[in-house]
């Protein structure tokens, strides 16, 4: 079954992705920048993407929101271990509100990534195989670090105490190459259950409107609608 939405979808993630560098990359020139401007970027963002789930009722884009969130939530123990155990990665700067040992927004921010890298992804995966895994991989280990390096100028978070190009630690690169790669992955079984909703939701629907067309009472019924109406 032909997905009708699929380029609509792709358009809006893609959308996300661009704003998301234009927005940061803009609020380098803003010095009062902390958690809220954080907090404010991905609400848009979820705004812009629960939009689309409701106004198409779009069941892969929704199921991939619930696998951002889960991503995002699983997170926090990784920052956590930064924060208290290597003491690599500092929030203070940023102030405000913690989940944790994280800014309250990190979970939405995790989860826009897991949308936005998992469906990209898997998008590049299934198009040129292998390569496309490498491919979403290295845009992991590019566009990721990128808010990290800039995060520390819009006071969100900042590194030390560790081998870094910039602000960026070695180790969040190469681990950002393998995160871009698992999230795609996961993506595929996330779409792939999705699918599977709305082709079993089609189906029943078609042979409920196909029971109503065999009944002569089903029959009826049409005509006295049709007529009154």
């Amino acid at each position: 079954m032909k997905d009708q939405h699929a380029h609509g979808r792709m358009t809006i993630v893609l959308a996300t992705i661009v704003i998301n560098i234009c927005a940061v990359a803009l609020l380098t020139f803003m010095p009062w920048s902390d958690w809220r401007t954080g907090l404010a970027l991905n609400l848009f963002d979820n705004l812009l993407l629960l939009g689309f789930v409701l106004r198409h009722r779009d069941i892969i884009l929704r199921r991939l929101l619930l696998f951002g969130l889960t991503v995002g939530f699983a997170e926090l123990a990784a920052d956590a271990w930064l924060v208290d155990y290597t003491r690599t990665l500092d929030y203070s700067i940023g102030d405000g509100p913690m989940l944790w040992r994280s800014p309250i927004w990190m979970p939405l921010a995790w989860e826009i990534v897991g949308v936005q890298f998992g469906y990209v992804g898997l998008w590049l995966w299934r198009r040129f195989d292998r390569w496309g895994l490498i491919a979403i991989g290295l845009l992991g280990a590019i566009n990721i670090p990128y808010y990290e390096e800039m995060a520390r100028r819009i006071n969100w978070w900042e590194y030390s105490k560790c081998r870094m190009l910039s602000n960026t630690p070695y180790y969040i690169i190469l681990g950002e190459f393998g995160i871009a790669i698992l999230l795609a992955i996961l993506a595929k079984r996330v779409v792939q259950a999705a699918c599977s909703i709305r082709s079993g939701s089609d189906s029943q629907e078609e042979q409920e409107s196909s029971s109503v067309m065999r009944s002569p009472t089903g029959s009826r019924t049409g005509v006295f609608h049709t007529e009154r109406f």
